[in-house]
This record gives structure tokens, sequence and C-alpha cells, in this order.
């Protein structure tokens, strides 16, 4: 049966229940395609603002707006024939980084984007593609009864460049375990990824890069001959290519892995077995391409951030509780914001996206190069001033209250947006318990754990700081928690711990 080909401009909403091609061009508009196979049923929505609130005049349809097209759009599939919520799928496509009609912020892309992320999830309809961000417009290809998309991209000046799909992440594996390189290899292959290359040790690597420098570089501890750490100082002031370390989980490697952060490298992989293939496979992927789109930033010196420190203390008899919540980027990021933290700190409580083991060592490290104590949350542990705790990896920890003092609980719940220990475990618990009496600050982390969270603390009445997206590695866990109307403040990381001290000097939330 041949398709008929349909346009779509803004603020428009197509539905088909025959095979029919959808076209249309965004800028920094965003397109959701959702659809049931079984059915043979698809529909599309093109919007230019993410939610209603943003209404530049009361004369714009509900469809020119993420939140209530999205929602249209879905409900409108399920009145057609034979479709199901259960068959539903979704792909997304549009939020470049190029300045709409409205004139508005080129940001204005990324929270199309997010909105639709955080729309569909409400929805629970599963998200099976996405083409998004990025410095160019792109013109889609829907075919409503299979949901197969093409994308080409469009230059900002919307004239067509190439019939391409969008261009894969391209991987370098570096191992010297030909298993490991096989397995990698295995596991990362998909539409999204190609692994370009693989190699046994550093002079390989470095034969390799000599050629073709890869988008990503997965890169292994212990090799024969120069060691990651060691190759990864040698490469990453020349060629600043996004790294992902991969490491056993053992509290030596901990330390390298920290160590390799410290110079660079974006975040880390535990190294998989063939029974957790299936298990890591989706996490592992999503890493990689989430690095892919890291610019490396070259590492200041541990001493300048000392230097920041604030000169001064803070007055006694603290009335306040500091809790902060971190995934990707968040072990430099947290330690730069404890460094820069005057000696006599209120309580504080952290929760960092992290894996067993690697909490010790983490605590260990921040404990050597602060002023103050830091440990490793134990279950029962109390809070006090001059004290900072962190969630040990693989269990949750929230705060209880024991009379007149506040303690961690620390148990193996269940994971919590897909992570254990999850912010939103602290976040809530702190909401609860404290209400003004706390200061929650969100730094940079993949997804939107904590935006909840933070948002309930600030509804309680405490005071809630984001870092900025210029400093963020990864500006998923901020950027959600201010789509939701959770942040107060917003500050680049070299003044978080300003902002903290500025707050707490205040006696009392803004």
């Amino acid at each position: 049966m041949n398709a008929l080909t349909k346009n779509l401009g803004i603020g428009e909403m197509l539905i088909c229940e025959k095979p029919t091609i959808a076209t249309t061009i965004l800028g920094s508009c965003v397109s959701v395609m959702m659809f049931s196979v079984k059915a043979g049923v698809g529909g599309i929505t093109h919007y230019a603002l993410p939610e209603r609130k943003y209404a530049v005049n009361s004369g714009r349809n509900d469809h020119n707006f993420g939140d209530q097209a999205i929602q249209s759009l879905y409900h409108a599939l399920l009145r057609c024939k034979g479709v199901e919520k259960k068959d539903l799928s979704a792909k997304i496509v549009g939020g470049g980084n190029v300045m709409d009609d409205l004139s508005r912020s080129t940001s204005i892309g990324e929270l199309n984007i997010e909105i639709a992320r955080q729309t569909l999830k409400k929805l629970n309809v599963p998200v099976c593609g996405e083409s998004v961000g990025g410095l160019d417009g792109k013109k889609i290809y829907f075919y409503t009864d299979s949901g197969r998309v093409r994308v080409s991209n469009v230059d900002t000046r919307k004239k067509f460049i190439t019939p391409d799909t969008k261009k894969k992440t391209e991987v370098l594996i570096v191992d010297d375990s030909k298993t490991m390189r096989d397995l990698l290899s295995k596991i990362l292959a998909c539409d999204e990824i190609e692994v370009v290359g693989t190699a046994a040790d550093a002079l390989e690597a470095e034969a390799f890069m000599k050629k073709r420098l890869p988008d990503v570089v997965t890169l292994d501890i212990h090799m024969p001959g120069m060691d990651g750490v060691t190759f990864l100082r040698k490469y990453l002031p020349v060629h600043p290519i996004p790294t992902v370390m991969i490491s056993s989980i053992n509290i030596h490697e901990s330390d390298l892995v920290l160590k390799a952060l410290e110079y660079g490298a974006v975040d880390y992989i535990q190294k998989p077995t063939l029974s957790e293939i299936s298990a890591m496979t989706a996490n592992m992927r999503e890493k990689i391409i989430t690095a892919s789109k890291i610019k490396v930033k070259k590492k200041e010196l541990l001493q300048k951030v000392t230097s920041q420190r604030a000169s001064h203390s803070l007055k006694s008899g603290f009335d306040k509780i500091v809790a902060i919540g971190a995934s990707t980027g968040g072990t430099e990021a947290i330690k730069e914001v404890l460094m820069a933290l005057p000696v006599n700190i209120p309580p504080i409580v952290i929760v960092q996206h992290i894996p067993p083991v690697f909490s010790t060592a983490f605590a260990r490290r921040l404990n050597e190069l602060c002023p103050f104590e830091v440990t490793e949350g134990v279950d029962g542990e109390e809070l006090r001033p001059g004290k900072v705790i962190i969630a040990p990896g693989g269990l949750q920890m929230e705060l209880i209250k024991m009379g007149s003092v506040y303690k961690v609980k620390v148990f193996d719940g269940e994971r919590v947006n897909r992570h254990k220990p999850s912010v939103d475990v602290l976040f809530n618990s702190v909401a609860k318990l404290l209400g003004k009496d706390a200061v929650g600050v969100i730094l940079t982390g993949m997804g939107d754990d904590g935006a909840q969270g933070l948002l309930r603390m600030k509804n309680a009445g405490a005071y809630t700081i984001a870092q900025d997206e210029a400093s963020s590695v990864v500006y998923g866990m901020p950027r959600a928690a201010a789509l939701l109307g959770g942040v107060q403040h917003v500050s680049p990381l070299d003044q978080v711990a300003h902002a903290i001290v500025k707050t707490l000097e205040k006696g009392k939330a803004a």
C-alpha cells in the first residue's frame, strides 16, 4: 500500500490510521512521534515552547506547548481503533541549540527536550529513540504505521544539508583483555554507537588516535606498560576526548578512578560479567552517549580551589542542615564545593550516584582534602556540625529524628529513579523533617533524580540552589529541578559554596 505524505507546521498535530509519511522541519522546536506498531497507527506533534507558562500572548493554541501537545497526542491516539496504552512507544526529535522565531534564549530547545521526556514519563509511554540537541535544525520523515523515523540535518538558515540519519557516537575501547574488548564491543554496538577501534594497551591506542580521533574512549585502569591513568594524563591535554574509565569494583581501583576523574575523565563504568550484560547494557550505552556530548575542560589545581575557601568562620549555633545531590561529574563538583567552605560547617549530608566501594574511597579522599570530617554513612550515625556524611554506594540514605537528634538511616531499599543511593530519597526526608531549617543543593548529573525532592524541600520552606548549565558536566539534574520550579538560586560551580554560606548567614531561608 502506498503511503500518503503530509507536512506538519508549528503548533500542529497529525493522527494517521493509514500508512502516512509525516514530514516537518525543526529548529529549537520538538516533535514527539507516538505510535502503536501492533495497530499500525501513529501520530506526531510539533511544538515550539515547553509549557503553557511560556506563552507570549493569549492567542497561541495549546498544540504549541509541549506539556499540552503531547497529552493531546496521547489521548487522541487512544481513541483510535485497536490502540492500547501498553502498545504505545515514542520518539523525540528536535530541540536544537538555534535561535527560534520568538527570539528567546537558545536554551529553549533544551527545555523543549526535557518537557518531552518528563511528559512521556508521566504518561508511562517508553521513549525508544531520540535525535535531539546540536547546533543544526532537523528535517524528519515519520512513517506512522511502523514508527520508523529518518532524520536529516538542516543548518540554522534552514538549508538542507544531508539525507543521512544522525551520526553514531564513535568509540575506541582500550583494554588489555581481549575477552573484555569483545564483550564491551558487543554491549556498546547499537543504532546510536559504533565501536571504531580497539586497543590492547596505550601504545596501540596512541597509534589509533594519530589516524582517527573517536568521540569517546573507554579506558581500562590496569594495562601492561603504561596504566590507564598515566595514559589519560598524557593524551587528554593534546586530545580532549571524553573518556569513561572501565574499572573493577575494588578499593585500589576506586582510588585510581578518582584520580582519573581529577585529571579529566568524565565518568566510569564497572567491568561487566557475562551474566550482567542484559542488566548493564542500557546504562552503559546511556553513559557513552552522554559522555560524547561533554566538552572536556582543563582541570584546575587543587590549590586554587583551596585558596577560594571562605576566609571567615560561620556563626556558631547552627540551625540548618545542608543536603547535596549529584551524579555524573559530581565527585569533582562536590569536592570543589566542600573545599571552598569554611572550616566550621553545619551538618552536611550528600548523595552522589556511586557504586559500592567507590563511595568508601570517595569519602576517604574528601576527608584527606577537607579541614572537617567526611565519612561514609553508617546506619544510625548522628549529624553534627563540622561533619559531612556521604551515602554509601548501593544503599539508600535518609534522615530520621530521634528525640532532638538527627541521624542518618542507611538501608537496602528499592531503587528510586533507577538509583541506589537516590537523591530524592534523601531530599524527601529532609523536606519532611527540617522544612525551612535546611538548604538543598543539586549539582551536575544525568537524569532527573533529586528534582522532585528539591521541589518538596522548597515547598517546605528550605532554600534551594542549583549549579548552572555552563559549569555542569551534565546539565540534567539541575535542569530538571529548575523546570519543576524547585530552584531559587542558580550558581556557577565556583560560587556554590559562597551561595551556601550566604544562605546560612541569613539565619533563615530566603
